[in-house]
């Protein structure tokens, strides 16, 4: 990678750098009747762009997916950075590979591994163990696992996300198990590893963060509880209690239909395990959107189109320290 990173552009720089092209809409509107509507990205993080001169011929000359060279002017809209492509050109596969520019968990995957697999050893129910066991047996699922980004854009949207969510909320829940003992501590925590397994399946992420057809049309939520009910279905004995129970958690950990829960949470560990994966994404979507706010020497982030507000920086940190 060279060029500008995109955690450091703010509005009014002039921006030259390779990126990696993750969207890609020509759309109608500007004064030429049509325009290209772009997100770029590299480590650091991602940006909205638009090519306004010539978008239709511009736009056959690369593809989503590939790393561009690009030229052109930050701008602030609407409370939000955004880059004004002035030109653009795809680089080869060969000079310039599209896996480099995603962004990745800055925690170590190996020891959130240990984490998961200490954890797994805990869960007194048996076949709760055996299931987890088997899941992380399947070394083609493994890999996945934790390599998957946690989301495609909202939160933990990096390689090893996934994983790094999944130890969060398993965190979480244990200590509300801790606080709130008459929980069924193994369901809770079988649920919180197991939670988001569909993401592998619902997301795609060797060449930018996007969706499958699957995830499309049926989401994470279903195909994790047909992944875990299939894998529970083949373990001799396993109460039917339990796996109606387990599957209740998975479907309904987003809370409410409005945001893709089939099912509202109505067990205690149900409703602990939808808050634990809430309080998670939101405090990494803060944490994300306040860090890419500060590398810039922001007080306020830019509006956060989902959270409908900018939120609070505060002082250069260069500052707290000299005080």
């Amino acid at each position: 990678m060279s060029g500008q990173q995109i955690a450091q552009i703010s509005a009014g720089d002039q921006v030259k750098g390779q990126y990696l092209v993750v969207s890609k809409e020509l759309r109608q509107g500007g004064r030429s009747g049509q325009f290209l509507n772009l997100t770029l990205c590299d480590s650091t993080g991602s940006i909205p762009a638009r090519i306004w001169d010539n978008a239709a011929q511009v736009a056959a000359q690369f593809s989503q997916g590939d790393v561009v060279q690009v030229t052109g002017t930050a701008e602030d809209y609407r409370g939000e950075t955004q880059l004004r492509i002035v030109n653009i050109r795809a680089l080869p596969r060969e000079k310039a590979d599209p896996s480099d520019y995603l962004p990745r968990t800055k925690k170590d995957i190996g020891e959130m591994e240990q984490r998961l697999a200490e954890t797994v050893k805990s869960v007194g129910d048996e076949h709760l163990r055996e299931l987890l066991l088997t899941i992380f047996r399947d070394e083609e699922f493994r890999k996945k696992f934790i390599t998957a980004p946690g989301a495609k854009s909202l939160h933990h949207a990096y390689i090893g996300g996934l994983l790094e969510h999944t130890v969060e909320v398993l965190a979480l829940c244990e200590k509300t198990a801790e606080v709130f003992p008459q929980l069924n501590r193994d369901l809770l925590i079988s649920a919180a590893i197991l939670h988001d397994i569909g993401k592998i399946d619902e997301l795609t992420w060797d060449t930018g963060f996007d969706y499958s057809d699957d995830g499309k049309l049926l989401g994470h939520l279903v195909l994790g509880e047909r992944r875990v009910r299939a894998l529970a279905d083949q373990i001799p004995g396993f109460p039917e209690e339990t796996k109606l129970l387990l599957s209740h958690l998975i479907l309904s950990h987003h809370g409410q239909a409005q945001f893709g829960s089939p099912k509202v949470p109505m067990t205690a560990e149900a409703i602990a395990l939808h808050h634990a994966e809430d309080l998670d994404a939101k405090v990494n979507m803060f944490l994300g959107h306040i860090g890419t706010a500060r590398s810039r020497g922001q007080r306020w982030t830019d509006r956060h189109f989902l959270l409908e507000r900018s939120l609070y920086v505060g002082p250069p940190q260069e500052a707290e320290e000299e005080e």
